[in-house]
């Protein structure tokens, strides 16, 4: 039986506090009030102009939409400037994350409703809990914004992290594990766990697209910072604080990846993989579409030519000696991220042994969607990863089965990013969006991970795929049983 539910309260401020700091949440409510009055302000003067007759029956329909425009602002920029009080701000035009009137109740509702959630898992009255929400909130650190971001990512607040905070103020919960399947790296969510006073309580795994460019400089052997895969960090492990990250090399990286010695597991979604039987006194193998080999990948581990097995860290100083990052051992596409959940998430979650798990849920992985993909001027575009509907089935029943051992099936999930795919493109995009970049050639091409022409990502996205990711996470949320009879040998 499924519940849904929108009685819930926004979250207090006293458990935003827990997550962000004062002055953080000090701004955003004074940018809501401001914003708030600006409109209201604005609905007065239309009423008198309309009573007084003085509006025109031809007024420019321009005007009202420039009007309605003030209640949105670049929120970017602002936080750079009032928050973090950084010398070079955003260029407000180039914002991808906006802020209005009703941006601070959205984000409240957002996080009040993990808490809600949260509280009906833990007293039992539901096994689970899947919260569609909008804004997102695992790019929001301490401070909204981290220190030296380009972007703020669409997130406010960090209703994940506060819903952990939430969860271990209860005493029937010691710990609470977060696992972030986003394209994108959490890097709030791993700001505010780093900064907790009881980092022992909290785990957190997040597996990811992670790709930097690096551009020649005029001296020899010099180099800029060039292009970033947003937002560019979630590239190492920080065991003291139990954070594991599992960067993933994209699939516009597949050549240089193939170069290398890559893992010896399948490196195509259809290729069978092999599990093996424990017997008495000997192993056999069978085939097995559902699963990755669970022999470790070189990520993980190695064997030598006489049987020892070398540590990861060991392969990663032979990736670096070969010139190659370490993360690209793992492959690429949904057999790499596969491997990743396989090899590095559910040992870890079964090791922490939570009470609670929860779920960053982002579905921008999926194949074709805008979230993963690298954009070019001129609205060419490659795709980082391409994650299938039943991919997120597969990682969502992995993930219950955790759950199932430790904290009886005790998992809320929290949707995160997840765009849609790019519809057909006017014949005129290509030249306009050309034109726009030749007028400003201080942005490179797709600049931290965000699309380098507007046109790109506002016209007619497909959100068919998006919709079927999120209806299989939650069939298998529900009862992952009857989701392999819904969809048998899908997984």
């Amino acid at each position: 039986e499924i519940t849904i539910s929108s009685d819930f309260d926004r979250a207090p401020l006293d458990l935003l506090s827990r997550v962000h700091s004062a002055e953080y949440l000090q701004f955003v409510n004074d940018l809501s009030k401001e914003l708030d009055s600006r409109r209201k302000k604005q609905v007065i003067e239309a009423s008198e102009e309309r009573n007084s007759g003085a509006a025109a029956a031809d007024q420019d329909e321009g005007k009202g939409a420039e009007d309605s425009n003030h209640h949105v602002v670049p929120f970017t920029p602002m936080v750079q400037r009032s928050v973090l009080r950084e010398p070079r701000v955003k260029n407000e035009s180039h914002s991808d994350t906006s802020f209005s009137a009703g941006s601070l109740k959205a984000a409240r509702r957002a996080a009040g409703a993990v808490q809600h959630a949260v509280d009906r898992v833990l007293v039992g009255r539901n096994r689970n809990a899947f919260c569609v929400v909008r804004p997102p909130g695992h790019h929001a650190g301490v401070n909204g914004l981290l220190a030296g971001g380009e972007s703020c990512g669409f997130c406010i607040f960090n209703s994940v992290a506060a819903g952990a905070m939430h969860a271990l103020s209860n005493e029937s919960c010691e710990r609470v594990a977060i696992v972030d399947i986003d394209a994108h790296h959490g890097n709030g969510t791993e700001e505010i766990i780093k900064k907790c006073h009881d980092p022992g309580r909290l785990l957190f795994f997040s597996v990811h697209i992670f790709d930097r460019d690096r551009r020649k400089g005029r001296g020899a052997g010099s180099s800029t910072p060039g292009y970033q895969f947003y937002p560019g960090t979630g590239d190492q492990d920080d065991v003291a604080h139990n954070i594991i990250n599992v960067p993933l090399a994209p699939l516009w990286r597949e050549k240089e990846v193939a170069g290398g010695a890559v893992s010896a597991a399948p490196a195509t979604a259809n290729a069978s993989a092999k599990e093996p039987i424990q017997t008495r006194g000997r192993t056999k193998r069978r085939g097995s579409s559902s699963d990755v080999s669970d022999k470790p990948s070189p990520a993980t581990s190695e064997a030598s030519s006489n049987g020892v097995e070398t540590s990861g860290a060991d392969t990663a100083a032979a990736a670096a000696k070969d010139g190659r990052p370490a993360h690209y051992l793992l492959g690429t596409g949904r057999m790499a991220y596969r491997r990743a959940i396989q090899q590095r998430l559910l040992p870890s979650l079964r090791a922490f042994n939570p009470d609670l798990i929860l779920m960053s849920t982002g579905l921008d992985a999926s194949r074709e969607d805008v979230g993963n993909a690298r954009h070019y001027i001129g609205g060419k575009q490659k795709m980082g990863l391409d994650l299938k509907p039943e991919d997120y089935a597969w990682t969502t029943k992995k993930i219950l089965e955790i759950a199932n051992i430790c904290c009886q099936g005790r998992v809320v999930s929290v949707l995160e990013g997840g765009y849609g795919r790019t519809g057909p493109r006017p014949p005129q995009a290509s030249s306009v969006a050309a034109a726009a970049a030749a007028a400003d050639s201080s942005v490179p091409p797709g600049a931290g991970g965000q699309p380098a022409d507007e046109t790109t990502t506002l016209h007619d996205l497909d959100k068919s795929v998006f919709a079927e990711c999120a209806i299989r996470h939650l069939q298998a949320l529900v009862d992952p049983f009857d989701d392999e009879m819904r969809h048998p040998g899908s997984t």
